[in-house]
């Protein structure tokens, strides 16, 4: 899939993940289409050898259908994505739910909507979900988020399942920590903040490490299916229980 001739759709190709993957992507020679709703960002990658940018949101369902149903996709990268306020499932604002699921979510149909009618009709392409590792695991402080990634994670088997007998594949990438400025979402846009207390004091992923996790995905050979892959920092872990001990009784 990395030559000459092919095209890859990169969704949130502005951020952090997407732009590394943009530029990466390109830099193999591959025409590579940035889609973003940050004009500002978008325009720090006019200009680069082999990538178009497209200033479109992905929640405009039909505007992507417009955009993209009638080109010759051949790699498409959900990379788009928002990560809310901190709150409990319960207290969480009900807009910011919301906009969490119309763009992790509903965002993501959007674009599979678009695009993988014209993979199955030509029997060739990759689609690659960029989940987290917040979707299967419970994500204390951001559980609409990691509600949103564990839909990733089911729309990505499904999709798998449902594209069986094609030669369109289908990976669904689960990042840990990376240090994309996401995550100053948490502190109503306070990225000192975020430095602070979530990526100075420790060893993050870098948008360039999931990139390069990415591009070998794109690279195996056309047999190869990279369904799952979980890429975290050496010195991240999930697991362990806790225990909630009551005080004595009298």
């Amino acid at each position: 899939m990395l030559a000459k001739g092919t095209t890859a759709l990169v969704t949130g190709g502005s951020g952090g993940i997407g732009s590394a993957l943009v530029r990466m992507l390109a830099g193999t020679g591959v025409h590579t289409v940035a889609l973003s709703n940050d004009r500002e960002k978008l325009a720090l990658l006019d200009g680069t050898a082999n990538v178009e940018t497209v200033f479109m949101d992905v929640t405009d369902a039909e505007g992507l259908r417009q955009a993209f149903s009638e080109r010759q996709i051949d790699i498409l990268v959900n990379a788009a994505g928002v990560l809310g306020v901190t709150g409990t499932l319960y207290s969480v604002p009900h807009a910011s739910a919301r906009h969490i699921v119309d763009v992790n979510v509903v965002g993501v149909h959007n674009c599979l909507s678009a695009v993988v009618p014209g993979m199955v009709a030509r029997n060739r392409g990759h689609v690659v979900n960029v989940g987290s590792l917040a979707g299967p695991y419970p994500s204390a402080g951001q559980p609409m988020y990691s509600a949103s990634k564990a839909a990733i994670h089911n729309m990505s088997s499904n999709l798998r399942m449902e594209l069986f007998g094609t030669d369109v594949r289908v990976t669904e990438i689960r990042p840990g920590r990376v240090r994309t400025g996401m995550h100053a979402e948490m502190f109503d846009g306070d990225h000192a903040r975020a430095n602070e207390l979530l990526y100075d004091p420790y060893e993050c992923l870098r948008p360039e490490d999931i990139a390069e996790a990415i591009r070998y995905v794109l690279s195996t050979p056309p047999h190869v299916c990279v369904a799952q892959i979980e890429v975290v920092p050496t010195h991240q872990v999930v697991g362990g229980t806790k225990m909630h001990q009551r005080a004595p009784a009298g």
